[in-house]
């Protein structure tokens, strides 16, 4: 039954410094879709019947292949073990083989070249200085550009390591600090804290500059600057609507909650092992870029053992931030690639991400490098749970209205390969994607092919992104 009385999708409840994007509300339903693109870009962006979100997700320094390689086309079944915690999640997911990114091959040094054209597909440029390009956009801002016409915030990025310096092996390290690029030549920042990633959803920009500069210990909640709003609006939709509104400010004061406990346990003394930060800063110096490095001491000081809490908490605010609709296009990095960040929080697991990725070295540094892949699955695992628990006006969950592409710029850690890269596609696109499946493409079937068909489901309209050949319709023609 249609509401009596409708409220606009960009409603806010607002209150001093705050302003708090809204899910989707059965009250909103008959101006969902009803958001035309700007007369300059109605050519390219035909907005869906519902928002349709995607978030690309990197998973750094490859993977162990032979254990995540989903093998013959059909339907998903047993997952193998580098995938193995996503296995409840398997009616959601599309694996996909034989894809790659032929503009990573250009130069056969992994890692810069690979990840800085993961989501352009253009050509890097060599060198060590200021003067990088990517010789494209990336896919991401492609459809933010689209997309961010009828949202807050265009794109949201975030990334669980902060951005390294420097250079190596020919290029400017900066390649490999962010997935996005507004231009050939800007990289989109990544944020870092998650913190401030909340504040950026929720804590207005215009808000009194002593709101902003409240210390997290003497921060009100949001929710208290929004009371008189929220009580307002819950008088005036119906119980289904009051439902969801309860359901989702529970959910944000959850997120303050681990926020305000995070920073509590920051305040604390931090132990770090000695020999961790010798072995950090001696490969520091070895690179010629002493404290710099992903994994220098000031760093582990904030991995240590709560960085799964930590990763699950910016997840957390990620999902926040496609509930409300606040942003359809987003992307999240574990880490930058060729990263040096020491993973002793996983039981058994005593050095670097990169170091270890190198497993033909020897058999126990296989052993701890399959515990770090399959670490990352278990993340993107959360995440998708969490969506899938999160149901919008249209009956669907929020993770049926999004596409979650997870995957490695490399085929596998150790032989840095550049084709069959491990790839897969969760959600359903808001009922585009036939997902459950695997899909076998013929061998280098460009990856541009499954970013135009992304882009297509979103609603930019185009027929062609970087190296494309055509939209890789498979995955919507179960």
């Amino acid at each position: 039954m249609k509401p009596s009385w409708s409220i606009s999708r960009r409603t806010l409840l607002r209150g001093f410094g705050v302003g708090m994007a809204l899910p989707m509300l059965d009250a909103m339903t008959p101006l969902i879709g009803a958001d035309p693109a700007p007369a300059s870009r109605a050519a390219t962006f035909a907005a869906p019947r519902f928002p349709v979100r995607m978030v690309m997700m990197n998973l750094p320094n490859g993977t162990y292949y032979q254990e995540w390689n989903p093998g013959p086309a059909g339907a998903l079944g047993a997952l193998k073990p580098m995938l193995e915690p996503l296995q409840p999640h398997t009616a959601d997911l599309l694996l996909l083989t034989n894809l790659w990114n032929k503009s990573a091959t250009a130069d056969s040094i992994p890692h810069y070249a690979n990840e800085g054209c993961l989501l352009t597909g253009t050509v890097v440029k060599k060198t060590e200085g200021t003067d990088v390009s990517v010789n494209g956009i990336s896919m991401d801002q492609v459809a933010a550009r689209c997309t961010g016409a009828v949202t807050r915030i265009p794109s949201l990025h975030l990334n669980m390591q902060k951005p390294v310096g420097g250079k190596d092996t020919g290029y400017a390290r900066m390649y490999n600090n962010q997935l996005s690029w507004s231009s050939p030549t800007t990289p989109v920042p990544n944020e870092t804290e998650p913190r401030r990633a909340f504040d950026r959803l929720f804590r207005t920009a215009g808000g009194p500059a002593a709101v902003r500069a409240l210390s997290d210990r003497d921060r009100k909640s949001v929710l208290d600057y929004v009371l008189s709003d929220a009580t307002a609006l819950k008088g005036r939709v119906g119980l289904g609507d009051q439902r969801k509104l309860d359901e989702y400010l529970t959910a944000v004061r959850d997120v303050e909650l681990q926020l305000e406990r995070a920073s509590a346990a920051a305040s604390k003394e931090r132990v770090i092992d000695p020999a961790m930060a010798r072995a950090t800063k001696e490969i520091a110096g070895a690179l010629g870029n002493a404290g710099t490095v992903a994994g220098d001491s000031s760093f582990l000081a904030n991995l240590g053992r709560d960085h799964t809490k930590r990763t699950r908490l910016m997840l957390d605010i990620l999902a926040l931030a496609l509930w409300t609709d606040t942003t359809r296009v987003a992307t999240f990095m574990f880490g930058n690639d060729r990263n040096n960040m020491n993973y002793s929080f996983i039981d058994g697991v005593k050095e670097d991400h990169h170091n270890l990725s190198h497993y033909g070295e020897g058999p126990d540094k296989l052993v701890q490098y399959r515990k770090i892949c399959i670490w990352h699955s278990e993340q993107v695992a959360y995440l998708l749970g969490r969506m899938k628990t999160i149901k919008e006006a249209n009956g669907a969950s929020l993770l049926d209205n999004s596409m979650v592409f997870f995957g490695s710029a490399l085929h596998d850690g150790n032989n840095h390969g550049k084709e069959d890269l491990p790839i897969l596609l969760a959600g359903r696109g808001g009922g585009a994607i036939k997902p459950g499946r695997v899909i076998v493409n013929p061998k280098k079937t460009p990856l541009c092919n499954l970013y135009l068909a992304m882009l297509q489901t979103l609603g930019v309209q185009t027929e062609a992104f970087a190296d494309s050949t055509r939209p890789l319709s498979e995955i919507t023609t179960g």
